[in-house]
């Protein structure tokens, strides 16, 4: 009995891989290459990311995610070419996905301040567990140090891919991307186990208070508010907020949620809410922001400890590239 049950548990570690949420930035514009590959060179030359997330560390080996990214506006050719780097642990197993991606997009101008958008995502993926954490009934019986049944899950490797579209102008912008689009196998186990597609829609608004330099590229004070909707199979999960800007200071409040859909009769939708701080080093394209997610789900922020983000962006331009009225209205967090 003990061994079917262990060998449930294995199955339900691999399917974990295979049917669990997408990992997942609070600051998600900041984190531009994952969520929409349509992003990819929205920038004026070059630009640098770097993100860290660390969510309920109050859960023992809960969810830590690490990404960089790097990505290049070529003007010239109306294109964006780009390339990150993402790791993910989550469980005791140690379940690690890694992910390695390019990405390219090209640009239409459709106005004097609006362009349309298109990209796609080439992703090569590695999902392994450390069966060195995990104790199984035949490890009780033979004493081994590591158990038989675990052998046959330990690492996967597959191909993945996304695409996305964006709508972009001074003020608005209006963007969708799907994951998975090719519905890798990730089964650990041997089986086949399609990872489903997962879709979403975000866009937002930016009220431009003051700004300044040639063709007031440098803003100095607006308000924005902004959305994202993730979808996948039967779930949902709608990120809405918006942040205010002046000067170098940044400060934005996110609810996650959908309130109004619930899954189990009882159990409302709802995850967290979100405070963001913001500082940008004036004249050096240096940003650097956190978040903090206040748990209000019925996880309770006592047990999670909320969640912890952090992300850097460099961005690297020549003066006469500055210059330029390049169309880069999308938002810093």
């Amino acid at each position: 009995m003990l061994k079917k049950l262990c060998t449930i548990f294995l199955f339900f570690v691999a399917g974990f891989g295979a049917f669990a949420q997408d990992p997942q930035f609070t600051q998600f514009y900041a984190a531009p290459m994952f969520l929409n590959p349509a992003f990819t060179g929205l920038t004026y030359e070059h630009r640098f990311a770097a993100n860290y997330r660390n969510q309920w560390p109050g859960v023992k080996t809960a969810y830590s995610t690490y990404m960089a990214s790097y990505d290049l506006n070529l003007s010239s050719v109306n294109s964006g070419i780009g390339a990150f780097v993402l790791q993910d642990r989550a469980g005791t197993s140690n379940l690690v996905t890694t992910m390695g991606g390019v990405n390219y997009a090209y640009r239409v101008k459709l106005g004097k301040y609006s362009e349309a958008r298109g990209g796609v995502s080439l992703v090569m993926n590695q999902k392994k567990i450390d069966q060195t954490r995990l104790i199984f009934n035949d490890q009780f019986i033979t004493g081994a140090s590591i158990s038989q049944d675990a052998l046959a899950a330990d690492k996967i490797s597959f191909f993945d891919m996304g695409i996305g579209g964006l709508f972009n102008s001074t003020n608005y912008w209006l963007g969708f991307a799907a994951k998975h689009v090719n519905q890798p196998n990730a089964s650990m186990v041997g089986n086949i186990e399609p990872l489903p597609i997962s879709s979403s829609l975000h866009g937002g608004y930016r009220f431009i208070i003051s700004a300044r330099g040639s063709g007031k590229t440098k803003l100095e004070e607006f308000v924005s508010a902004s959305f994202n909707i993730r979808s996948e199979q039967k779930y949902s999960q709608l990120d809405i907020g918006a942040y205010y800007f002046k000067s170098f200071i940044n400060v934005g409040l996110w609810y996650r949620g959908l309130p109004f859909k619930h899954y189990k009769l009882g159990y409302p939708n709802r995850e967290s809410l979100a405070l963001l701080v913001g500082l940008e080093v004036p004249d050096k394209n240096f940003r650097i922001g956190y978040s903090y997610d206040a748990t209000i789900s019925s996880l309770r922020i006592n047990n999670t400890q909320g969640s912890h983000e952090v992300s850097l962006v460099y961005e690297i331009a020549s003066k006469r590239k500055r210059n330029k009225k390049v169309l880069v209205s999308c938002p810093k967090f």
